[in-house]
């Protein structure tokens, strides 16, 4: 019996970290019910403000939940097609504070996964915020555990040609004056991906 509890003590903590990352139910609903409301207005040639700020304070702040509404895993998500978010980020990041901005989209590239349209344009939103305000962002993902830290890396490296995004000069050199670990980190991390680029 004791065996047995020790086994069970040891499946659960080994499952918590995956548990802590599911996307529930009640919280996807909820999400994907205020987030319907509002695409409309937000898919306006030139949306509201006030209608920005609302549907980026509905979007989940994790990638499961993300996914499971504008993503494609066996089909397409219900926000898949509508509203286009390669046109929304650029306008979300006008509208919301500067900080609420980075911590959310930090927050959804936490063991994020690569694909072509809407989780695209939330990589490349990612990718223009560690562009512009690289030491921001450095010291926004060092209030992530260091497992966090590299599923941020490996989803900026995501996709099919890496190599066709290497860090610009600049930003590498702000990258390594400001986190020794993420300078390290990223560097491992794209060579990981380029090479698993070249030997497919």
């Amino acid at each position: 019996m004791e065996r047995l509890s020790i086994k069970l003590y040891l499946l659960i903590i080994t499952l918590l970290p995956s548990l802590a990352m599911a996307c529930i139910d009640s919280d996807y609903e909820k999400q994907l019910r205020e987030l319907k409301t509002l695409t409309p207005f937000v898919s306006q040639e030139e949306p509201a403000q006030e209608s920005l700020v609302q549907f980026f304070n509905a979007m989940p702040n994790t990638f499961s939940c993300f996914n499971r509404l504008f993503g494609y895993s066996d089909k397409a998500a219900p926000l898949y097609s509508e509203p286009q978010l390669y046109f929304l980020f650029p306008k979300f990041k006008q509208a919301v504070a500067k900080d609420e901005y980075m911590a959310k989209l930090v927050s959804l590239a936490i063991n994020a996964r690569w694909e072509a349209d809407q989780t695209g344009a939330l990589q490349d939103a990612v990718r223009k915020l560690l562009d512009k305000h690289t030491v921001a962002f450095i010291q926004a993902i060092e209030g992530h555990d260091n497992k966090s830290q590299e599923s941020i890396w490996a989803f900026l490296f995501g996709g099919p040609h890496p190599s066709n995004q290497p860090i610009k000069p600049k930003v590498k050199t702000l990258i390594c004056e400001t986190s020794d670990y993420n300078c390290a980190t990223f560097q491992k991390v794209y060579a990981l991906k380029v090479s698993e680029e070249h030997n497919h």
